[in-house]
């Protein structure tokens, strides 16, 4: 599986609106979220990472007529603005898009569909809806979606595409089920997260047609486990190892320990446990002196925009040469996906 370049990036999320801007707050470790309009069952505001309404795409009776449910119309509104910040507009031929979504069962989501080409159309751009993917997987789609999308560049079937994710957890009957289950993070509960929301997106082109001047994906790995947190069976926290087993065979050799990882932490134990299996088992992968970036403490659980939003602030973080590469991208979705990635700068633009 061949690198792929990052041409371009873009994010939007409770940090800000760019790569700079984002990256900036999640190095400072200052912290986007506050307390929310919205009150958990003990009457307590829930604190959330939201983006401001005058951020989002308008909310018009073209949307309305969609018929969609609030959540849905939100990440449409999220992801509008940040699709237009990649500056497609030049480009005349039909965008290839490889997009993350939340965990949802298609036949109760009808909109998972329409989503790409409704999003594509409000930002002024056409969809090629036969080459374009979706992948409703939670935080570790996007993730899936760039191993998929190396894939296609690799066997030349796209010069180049689009891969990113959008989602929101500022939704009243979402927010209600995650407080039932304890997972929200608030006075009574400590082992929880601060909702969040956001959407990313990055340019990816074949680095067989590109010679890399910037950051390049060098390979991308996923995997299932049975173990999740809605699971059957015992949570032993082995599919994150069992992805980066995958990853490690895919990048070139000899191969650089990781400097740096951003890891998809949300403040839950669950994920804790995951990366700690994933790291003893495979020590030897990264630096002595690793640098461990927690970005959802800035702006909240992210969903299924995680693993978008890593790449873009990893990317960000090695442009600038704030972090050493390699590094390390990983998420862990609520049920069986795990994902990662590797990204790395050319020799030439390393520090």
């Amino acid at each position: 599986m061949s690198a792929a370049v990052i041409s371009a990036t873009s994010i939007i999320c409770a940090a800000g609106f760019g790569a700079p801007q984002v990256w900036a707050t999640v190095r400072s470790r200052v912290s986007r979220t506050s307390r929310s309009s919205v009150m958990d069952r003990d009457f307590e505001p829930i604190p959330m990472g939201l983006v401001p309404e005058t951020a989002l795409d308008p909310d018009d009776t073209d949307l309305d007529s969609l018929g969609w449910p609030a959540r849905a119309r939100r990440m449409l509104r999220l992801s509008v603005p940040a699709l237009r910040a990649l500056d497609l507009s030049g480009d005349e031929d039909p965008v290839t898009l490889y997009l993350g979504l939340p965990e949802l069962v298609a036949e109760d989501s009808p909109w998972i569909d329409e989503f790409s080409k409704h999003l594509c159309t409000r930002a002024g751009l056409t969809l090629d809806e036969s080459s374009s993917q979706i992948f409703p997987h939670g935080r570790a789609s996007t993730l899936l979606a760039l191993e998929s999308a190396l894939s296609a560049l690799d066997n030349g079937s796209s010069q180049s595409l689009v891969v990113g994710g959008v989602d929101s957890l500022f939704d009243l009957r979402l927010l209600a089920t995650l407080g039932a289950e304890g997972r929200v993070l608030g006075p009574r509960v400590m082992d929880g997260f601060i909702p969040g929301e956001g959407a990313a997106f990055l340019l990816l082109k074949s680095a067989q047609e590109s010679e890399p001047d910037g950051a390049v994906i060098q390979s991308a790995a996923s995997t299932t486990d049975t173990g999740h947190r809605y699971g059957a069976e015992p949570a032993r926290g082995e599919g994150l190892a069992e992805a980066l087993q995958l990853l490690r065979g895919r990048l070139p050799s000899p191969i650089v320990p990781v400097a740096s990882t951003f890891a998809g932490f949300n403040g839950e134990n669950f994920d804790a446990k995951l990366w700690g299996v994933a790291q003893l088992r495979h020590k030897d992968l990264f630096a002595t002196k690793m640098t461990l970036e927690h970005p959802a403490s800035c702006f909240g659980d992210t969903g299924a925009a995680t693993g978008a939003i890593l790449a873009v602030v990893a990317v960000a973080a090695l442009s600038a040469q704030h972090r050493q590469g390699p590094a390390l991208i990983w998420a862990a979705s609520d049920q069986t996906h795990r994902g990662c990635a590797v990204v790395q700068m050319p020799p030439q633009n390393q520090v």
